[in-house]
């Protein structure tokens, strides 16, 4: 699961294409994986907070390049920095967590538990916010972490450190969203993305600053498309939301699990053990049904993540 789901809102403007929407995530969240699967296979000849830097570099050095397309003056201006600034530290924190973690354990495995993020979200508007959480949604988080016991299977494996850091990727992704759906009530979506891209440059900057290793002229390369990877699949992500809810698209971010497979089988000769299957199986339809539940509870209007 890419670290990246959940863009800014998109103001409606009256645009009503499902199909087009639909079309649009299918695409992005494909080029989520891809991004993955390349972020492991360049860990494997270079330290991984280089690649890391090379997301967040050249996904900023892209958004400079298009500026006068987005205007600089929307682009730099919020209206509350601090907020700002921590969602974006947030983006960066799942960012750090998921590529290291991507690099030592199975992709599939690492997206079947990142996708307990939704799940988290719901206890986390329970007792941050305050919001009533009725009995079935709570029913499915209980399965949703089932199902993460069931990928991990403490007890009968050794339990890799590097899945903890999935855990808390999907925490920090969690609280980042609930961010995220508080400041698009005034802030506009162009400038929360280029914000997140300025501290993600500088925050890798300054970790790179302490194991700068020097790539070679292929791992170049790779760096270059995975930033480049990362800006365009975001921003094809927001057009999406511009032409169908969060609510109806939500079920298509799952994909990346298949995606994840076949990368991981003919990329790194991963096969995923039934367990993770079965624990995947668990923790996506506990997610569908919170899903589900949310779209009776509370419908989301048109174009809005």
């Amino acid at each position: 699961m890419n670290t990246e789901n959940s863009p800014a809102a998109v103001e409606s403007d009256g645009l009503s294409n499902p199909a087009r929407a639909i079309g649009l995530i299918l695409v992005a969240v494909s080029m989520f994986a891809t991004m993955e699967a390349l972020a492991k296979y360049t860990s494997e000849t270079i330290r991984i907070e280089m690649v890391i830097w090379g997301r967040y570099f050249f996904h900023f050095v892209g958004m400079v390049l298009v500026l006068p397309l987005l205007g600089v003056r929307r682009t730099f201006h919020v209206k509350n920095p601090i907020m700002v600034s921590i969602r974006g530290l947030l983006l960066l924190g799942c960012t750090i967590c998921f590529f290291t973690a991507i690099s030592l354990i199975p992709l599939t495995d690492a997206n079947s538990i990142a996708f307990v993020s939704p799940l988290i979200t719901v206890a986390l508007s329970a007792f941050v916010l305050r919001e009533k959480v009725g009995i079935r949604r709570w029913a499915a988080v209980g399965i949703g972490f089932v199902g993460v016991l069931i990928v991990l299977r403490p007890g009968f494996n050794e339990i890799h450190w590097a899945y903890f850091l999935v855990l808390g990727m999907a925490t920090m992704f969690s609280i980042f969203g609930l961010m995220t759906r508080s400041l698009n009530r005034t802030e506009d979506p162009v400038a929360m993305q280029f914000h997140a891209a300025l501290v993600g440059f500088i925050g890798t900057g300054i970790l790179i600053f302490f194991c700068w290793e020097t790539p070679s002229l292929r791992e170049w390369g790779f760096l270059i498309v995975i930033g480049a990877i990362g800006g365009v699949s975001h921003q094809i992500l927001i057009f999406g939301f511009r032409y169908a809810s969060a609510s109806l698209l939500a079920p298509f971010h799952y994909i990346v699990i298949i995606w994840a497979t076949i990368y991981g089988y003919f990329i790194f000769d991963d096969v995923p053990e039934v367990w993770t299957f079965a624990g995947a199986a668990l923790i996506v339809t506990a997610g569908l049904y919170v899903w589900i539940r949310e779209r009776q509870i509370k419908p989301t209007p048109p174009a809005q993540h």
